[in-house]
C-alpha cells in the first residue's frame, strides 16, 4: 500500500477495486492513484510516498512534523534541520494528473493518463532501494506536476523542492521550462528523465538530460558509417522531406568530414537519383532519417530492387525504424540495416529477469520501458549520492553507468548542462533490430 500525505484517509483496497474494470489494471497501481486523488487538487504540496523506501514517516502537507519527528528535532537549529533534510530528500515530479480524477471514481481513462508516471515512479523506487545502503537513508517525495506549466511554477517554489538534494523531473518540455523559471535551487541537479529535446532549447545549466537527443544519434551513425567506409565507397544521403529526416541529418556531412576528410558524400533527392549514385563495384553507404511511411517505403523498395540486381548497399537510418515492420522486403536484411537506440535492454539477461520478478511481485504488473528507465535513473543517482554526498554533481561526467535499459555517459556544458552521449547500435536480424 502506498502512503500519502493528506488530511483524508486513503480508501481501502476493496473500494479501489470496486472502482475499476476487474482484471484490466493492477489493483496496486490504481490504489496509488486513488489514494493520492483523495488529496484536494487545489493543495500545492501533495506528496506520495512508497512503502518500499526504507524508513520514512509521513508528514502532513502543512509542513508540520509528527510528534515522533518533533522529538528528534528538539534542540536543532533551523539551519541544521534544513541541511539534514537536503542531504536525504529527493523530489520526483511526474504528471499523474490526479487533478482530473473525478472524486474517488477512478475510470480506465484516469489510469491510462497516469500510466507513464506510475511506471516510471515504480521503477525509480526499486532503483533507489537497490542503491540505498541503509534503511531511512533517503526520502523520495513524489509530486504531481499535472502536465501544467502553472503547477510546475508552484512546485518549483515549494519546500519539497527547496530542500531536495536531487530533483528528478518534470518530464515534458513545457514543464521543464516553466519549472526552471521558478526553481531557485540551482546548485542541485535537475534530471530530465524522458524528453529527447535538444538541451540547447532549455539552456538550463543544472539540467541532466538522460535521453540522448537526436544529434547524438546522428553522430553515432556518422562514426559507424566512417568506420565502415573504404576507398571507392560512396556515402549517399537520401534527402527525404519530413522533419524527422531534417532533424536527424542536420550536421551529418560536417561530422563525417571531421572523421574522414576524404570520404565521398553524395545527396539524392529522388529514388532515381539515388539509384544513379550507387557505385557499380564498391559499397553504397546509404543514410536517411525519414520516418514518413510513403518516403520510407519508396526508399526501401528502391534499394531492395538494387540489391536484387547485385549492388552492394549498407543502410543506416532513424532510431524509430525499430517500430516499423520491414518483413515484406525480401532483401532488406541484406543491406545490414543499422540504427541507433537509447536502449540496450536484453530481456534474456539475469539482471533484467530479476528486475521483472521484483517489479511484478511489488506491483502485480509487468514493467514497461518507462519502468526500466525509472529504475536506471533511481539506481544511478542514488549511487552517486551514496558515494560522493553533496559533491555528487561534480562526478557525473566521470561516473559511467551501464543499466538495464540504457547506458549513461555524460558531457557537460555550463550553458545547457549534462547530456547523455551513450547510444547503442542495432542491426536488423531475424525480423527486428537487435
Amino acid at each position: 500500500m502506498i502512503s500519502v500525505q493528506n488530511h483524508q484517509q486513503p480508501l481501502s483496497g476493496n473500494k479501489v477495486r470496486n472502482n475499476i474494470i476487474r482484471g484490466t489494471f493492477s489493483a496496486l497501481c490504481l490504489g496509488a492513484i486513488l489514494a493520492v486523488s483523495s488529496c484536494s487538487p487545489k493543495t500545492t504540496g501533495g506528496v506520495l510516498r512508497n512503502p518500499d523506501v526504507y524508513g520514512g514517516k509521513i508528514r502532513p502537507e502543512t509542513g508540520k512534523t509528527t510528534p515522533e519527528e518533533g522529538k528528534k528535532e528538539t534542540g536543532k537549529n533551523n539551519e541544521n534541520v534544513k541541511a539534514a533534510d537536503q542531504s536525504t530528500n529527493i523530489a520526483l515530479l511526474l504528471p499523474f494528473q490526479l487533478n482530473l480524477v473525478s472524486g474517488n471514481n477512478v475510470v480506465e481513462a484516469d489510469v491510462k493518463r497516469s500510466a507513464l508516471a506510475l511506471d516510471f515512479y515504480q521503477g525509480f523506487q526499486i532503483g533507489v532501494n537497490e542503491a540505498t545502503k541503509k534503511a531511512g537513508a533517503y526520502t523520495v517525495k513524489v509530486l504531481d506536476s499535472e502536465d501544467s506549466e502553472m503547477k510546475n511554477l508552484s512546485l518549483a517554489a515549494s519546500k519539497d523542492v527547496e530542500t531536495a538534494s536531487l530533483i528528478v523531473g518534470p518530464i515534458y518540455p513545457k514543464e521543464i521550462r516553466s519549472f526552471s523559471k521558478g526553481n531557485k535551487n540551482k546548485k542541485v541537479l535537475q534530471v530530465n528523465p524522458l524528453a529527447a529535446t535538444m538541451p540547447t532549447e532549455f539552456n538550463i545549466g543544472n539540467l541532466v538530460s538522460i535521453t540522448p537527443p537526436i544529434r547524438i544519434h546522428m553522430r553515432a551513425i556518422a562514426k559507424e558509417v566512417v568506420d565502415n567506409y573504404r576507398e571507392g565507397d560512396v556515402i549517399v544521403v537520401f534527402d527525404a522531406k519530413d522533419n524527422d529526416h531534417r532533424q536527424f541529418i542536420g550536421g551529418f556531412d560536417e561530422e563525417v568530414k571531421k572523421l574522414n576528410p576524404n570520404a565521398k558524400i553524395v545527396h539524392a533527392a529522388t529514388i532515381w537519383s539515388l539509384g544513379q549514385a550507387l557505385p557499380d563495384l564498391n559499397t553504397a553507404l546509404v543514410v536517411c532519417g525519414t520516418t514518413e511511411k510513403t518516403q520510407l517505403r519508396a526508399l526501401v523498395a528502391g534499394l531492395d530492387e538494387k540489391v536484387g540486381e547485385g549492388y552492394a548497399v549498407r543502410l543506416f537510418g532513424h532510431p524509430n525504424w525499430s517500430k516499423v515492420n520491414f518483413g515484406s522486403y525480401d532483401n532488406f536484411y541484406r543491406m545490414d540495416p543499422t540504427i541507433t537506440s537509447e536502449s540496450h535492454l536484453k530481456a534474456w539477461s539475469s539482471d533484467v529477469q530479476n528486475f521483472q520478478r521484483t517489479y511484478k511481485n511489488a506491483y502485480k504488473v509487468d514493467p514497461t520501458d518507462f519502468s526500466y528507465k525509472g529504475y536506471d535513473a533511481g539506481k544511478y543517482f542514488v549511487s552517486l549520492l551514496n558515494k560522493y554526498g553533496e559533491n555528487y554533481a561534480e562526478k557525473v561526467t566521470e561516473e559511467r553507468y551501464s543499466g538495464l535499459f540504457s547506458d549513461y555517459q555524460f558531457n557537460y556544458n555550463p550553458q545547457w548542462g549534462y547530456v547523455n552521449q551513450a547510444v547503442a547500435l542495432k542491426t536488423y536480424r531475424n525480423g527486428s533490430f537487435q
